[in-house]
């Protein structure tokens, strides 16, 4: 991994033209971004860095339009594409107040990215993105991907070798979610063998009530006091990602005990958690429901999710003291949660009842709502064009400062999965209020 401080002085017409990722972008929108990088010394893009954090433009409430949300896509899709080096690897962490890329890295988010491209290019199928998205895959299958002898499976391990002594279930279930949008991309560029080689560890760290296992260690065998929330929805999903490739049923039926134990485990609690990969899980799972041999019902399946729409709609910031807050889901300001949130609930909309009227309804105003947040809090100018800062506002805690001077490619590509989402809907024709 490394640490690099972002040469300004190096962006120039030819470099410019040379990036791929900037040349596929066409449009006005692409251009105006163009201009303003050439017209700026470097000396004036430092300078203007703090602003580009806050400046921001200020989108009206109302309905976002398709058009709209389709050019922040755009942009930060560009910024994805240009953060991924010709090995493959993201600019993970970026310090727009130093210019450096941060050492730190994270597989699990890697894949994440992947997965955002490929939402992209199924609704805009483009070369470069699609470029992209293979370099990025080769770069987690060269440095992470490797058996395990245990399991007999391939796993994702944490660092690569010879560090890779930790995998986690949800850089098995993201990962098999990006290399299975990569191989409907490009068939043929991922071994069928190795998806499936991915799944089966998945099903190793599955119990036989449907669980998981969420992390496992290469010496020592299963972890089994630590969970994670979010890693059973990414291993649903990337089970149900693979069986759309191969058909074959033996992953829809752990997929569905799966989505099983998490809807019986929260069956009476007071509060589910703010779980919205169970949500994006169960709308790709419940097209197969007929087919899963699932133990519990579609019902119950629909009322676990709709009991964590209610919480999000819970947890919205409606009047704050400051307006740029207004619309997200977290009182200091923070993107990420917002968008996964909107992720969660955009998914949910695919198949909470129509006859749910009144869920249905406060849930489109949610969307539009949150939507308008995180438009107002996209990078639009200067070298992070596109960028998504981890927090609105530089104020409040420790964390919250941070993150406002920070950009990485989680903050972008929940975003942007939210934007697709979105955009998707509305361009289907579907009300949003």
């Amino acid at each position: 991994m490394r640490c690099m401080r972002i040469n300004l002085s190096e962006f120039s017409c030819e470099s410019l033209c040379r990036s791929r990722a900037y040349a596929s972008r066409l449009g006005p929108w692409m251009l105006r971004c163009a201009l303003i990088l050439l017209a700026l010394s470097p000396s004036q893009i430092l300078a203007q860095r703090a602003s580009d954090r806050v400046s921001v433009p200020s989108h009206p409430i109302g309905a976002p339009s398709a058009v709209t949300v389709l050019d922040t896509v755009r942009l930060a899709a560009a910024y994805l594409e240009k953060g991924c080096e010709s090995s493959g690897q993201f600019a993970y962490l970026v310090d727009t107040e130093s210019g450096e890329i941060l050492p730190s890295y994270n597989v699990v988010r890697h894949a994440g990215a992947i997965y955002a491209l490929a939402m992209l290019n199924r609704i805009h199928p483009d070369s470069n993105t699609a470029n992209t998205m293979v370099r990025a895959a080769n770069f987690l299958r060269a440095n992470y991907l490797a058996h395990d002898t245990r399991s007999g499976a391939l796993a994702v391990w944490s660092r690569p070798p010879p560090a890779n002594r930790k995998a986690e279930l949800g850089a098995a279930g993201l990962g098999l979610v990006a290399l299975s949008g990569v191989e409907q991309v490009r068939p043929n560029a991922i071994p069928l063998a190795e998806l499936q080689a991915m799944a089966r560890f998945i099903l190793f760290l599955q119990r036989p009530d449907g669980s998981f296992y969420s992390r496992y260690f290469a010496d020592s065998g299963l972890d089994r006091n630590w969970q994670s929330l979010y890693y059973p929805g990414e291993a649903v999903l990337g089970l149900v990602s693979l069986y759309e490739i191969d058909h074959s049923k033996k992953w829809l039926v752990a997929a569905g005990k799966g989505l099983a134990y998490l809807a019986q485990s929260r069956e009476g609690t007071q509060e589910v958690p703010p779980d919205h990969w169970a949500l994006i899980a169960t709308a790709k799972f419940l097209p197969y429901y007929a087919q899963s041999e699932c133990p519990v019902s579609r019902a119950e399946l629909v009322r676990h999710a709709a009991r964590i729409c209610e919480r999000f709609l819970r947890e919205q910031v409606a009047s704050a003291s400051d307006a740029r807050l207004n619309g997200g889901f977290d009182p200091g300001g923070r993107t990420t949660p917002s968008a996964i949130r909107l992720e969660g609930l955009l998914a949910a909309l695919e198949f909470l009842p129509r006859t749910n009227v009144e869920l249905r309804a406060r849930v489109e105003t949610a969307v539009q709502r949150g939507i308008v947040f995180l438009l107002n809090a996209q990078i639009t100018s200067g070298p992070y064009a596109g960028g998504m800062p981890g927090a609105v506002l530089a104020t409040g805690s420790a964390r919250n400062v941070r993150s406002a001077s920070e950009i990485r490619i989680d903050y972008v590509q929940h975003a942007m999965s939210a934007w697709l989402r979105y955009e998707e809907r509305v361009s289907e024709g579907a009300t949003v209020k």
